[in-house]
């Protein structure tokens, strides 16, 4: 977006997705504790952003993110027919200061 001597200013932006697997650590109404990994929904999230870049190699970026995550099938016990459930829209801003520098050529 813009470039003077050692200083550029550029816009971030992106679309992210992916499948939630959580390991749910629950006992629930005296039935033994179940405790493993499963699929238990999606998340959906889009991402803008300003990246300040100064002298080559250093940066501050600041990121506003929005989503929705729904997860329809969230595992309470053993049983498969015991399940709970939950949607949300969340809303983040992030703010990042770094370096990049160059390993190998």
């Amino acid at each position: 977006m813009w470039d003077y001597k050692f200083f550029s200013l550029q816009a971030v932006t992106g679309l992210e997705g992916g499948i939630i697997i959580p390991k749910t650590n629950t006992k629930l109404l005296g039935r033994q504790r179940y405790d493993e990994f499963h699929v238990s929904g999606y998340g959906l999230s889009a991402v803008l952003g300003l990246n300040f870049e100064f002298f080559e190699h250093f940066f501050v970026q600041t990121e506003l993110k929005g989503g929705y995550i729904n997860m329809n099938d969230i595992r309470t016990t053993a049983d498969t027919s015991d399940s709970a459930s939950q949607s949300f829209l969340f809303r983040q801003v992030n703010m990042v200061f770094g370096a990049r520098f160059k390993l190998w050529d």
